[in-house]
């Protein structure tokens, strides 16, 4: 069964072979680019389409992996990788000494020959032959500087994009094509830059895919600010939902919704049509036809009823719990008349009123001299 794997390289992105072999995400393979046969490893495995398949040109496409890395391979990639930290780090050096304006990303030892590939990004286009002279004088190794995009950069280190998904040129995008900000004003989108942009900087990729649709709806469409006469009243179209068909019009006091068919009907001086059609705005999922305000008032009254309902029950448990809290107080109150009229006869305690003689209550305090 034919499998195909991610590796990435930041010289070359995310590129897709195809392997027959049972390979695991983090294995070590050797692959020919076109810049050279390197070791990469393995960061995505998916199985191919059956449109994938079909196609003639499938082994350009996802050329094979030349084998999964054996032990030499391996060795090679651990002593290689103390070489190119050095050549990174003294190229960084040569070119800062030069005020050449480069950030040196990674070096590649090529597995086949003496060569060095280089990667580096610049603001600006950067005339390196004299670091290359020097490189070459130090390391004795053929040496290729490539420069990166801000897009290449991203496709590498991948992200999730506005959608919340994998951004397309980490996860299936091969190369990159021409975005221009005609697109986003094809597609009636605001023009904002900055929600625009990917996380490279540069137009998102995905404006390209719904272009070719919209370029094919759109002209079956009025132009924003068409005029049209609709109840006497002098409409100017507003906006466009290409993919639901809503067209929006404006006459400065009200906003009114046409499907295609409507819309070519009122051109044509005939009436808008069936009025209890329901139109529906794709962006705000709101029925705008107005059929639903009926049964929206009942489902009102049902709510005001159910909240009378419910007031009206917490005033009863109220009143009955306060009857309960009297009741209470009440028999409490006979409890202690029937306690005081038994004291004598349960406790001895005997009620000053029930004293006869007055004077054994007439005592004085007695000092503590008076005592001895």
């Amino acid at each position: 069964m034919i499998t195909l794997i991610g590796v990435p390289f930041d010289f070359a992105g995310m590129t897709y072979y195809s392997t027959s072999k049972d390979i695991e995400i983090g294995s070590k393979v050797v692959c020919t680019t076109p810049h050279g046969t390197f070791i990469g490893t393995v960061a995505k495995i998916r199985k191919p389409s059956e449109e994938e398949l079909e196609k003639t040109d499938f082994d350009t496409i996802f050329p094979s992996i030349d084998r999964i890395a054996n032990f030499q391979d391996l060795a090679f990639d651990r002593e290689a990788k103390v070489k190119e930290a050095e050549i990174t780090r003294v190229t960084q050096q040569e070119s800062d000494e030069l005020k050449l304006n480069m950030n040196i990303l990674n070096t590649y030892l090529d597995l086949s020959s003496d060569k060095a590939l280089i990667t580096f990004t610049s603001d600006n286009r950067v005339d390196f032959r004299e670091l290359v002279k020097i490189l070459i004088g130090m390391f004795h190794l053929r040496i290729e500087l490539r420069q990166i995009g801000p897009r290449d950069q991203a496709k590498l280190i991948g992200g999730i994009g506005a959608c919340g998904l994998p951004i397309c040129c980490s996860t299936f995008l091969n190369s990159f094509d021409g975005i221009s900000i005609a697109m986003a004003k094809n597609q009636l989108l605001a023009i904002n830059i900055p929600k625009l942009s990917g996380q490279c900087g540069k137009l998102m990729c995905c404006l390209k895919f719904e272009d070719e649709a919209y370029a094919q709806l759109r002209p079956t469409f009025p132009k924003i600010g068409d005029k049209i006469t609709y109840r006497k009243s002098e409409y100017a179209v507003t906006g466009l939902n290409v993919l639901s068909g809503i067209i929006t019009a404006y006459n400065g006091d009200n906003y009114e919704n046409f499907t295609k068919e409507q819309y070519e009907r009122v051109q044509q001086g005939l009436d808008k049509g069936d009025e209890d059609e329901l139109i529906i705005d794709m962006n705000s999922g709101v029925d705008l036809s107005g059929k639903g305000i009926e049964d929206t008032k009942q489902r009102i009254e049902q709510i005001k009823k159910s909240e009378e309902k419910h007031l009206e029950d917490l005033k009863n448990r109220a009143k009955k719990a306060n009857n309960n809290r009297n009741r209470n107080n009440r028999n409490n109150h006979s409890d202690y008349h029937r306690y005081s009229k038994n004291a004598k006869k349960d406790t001895g305690f005997i009620p000053v009123s029930q004293i006869a003689d007055r004077e054994v209550l007439n005592v004085k305090a007695v000092k503590h001299d008076e005592k001895k």
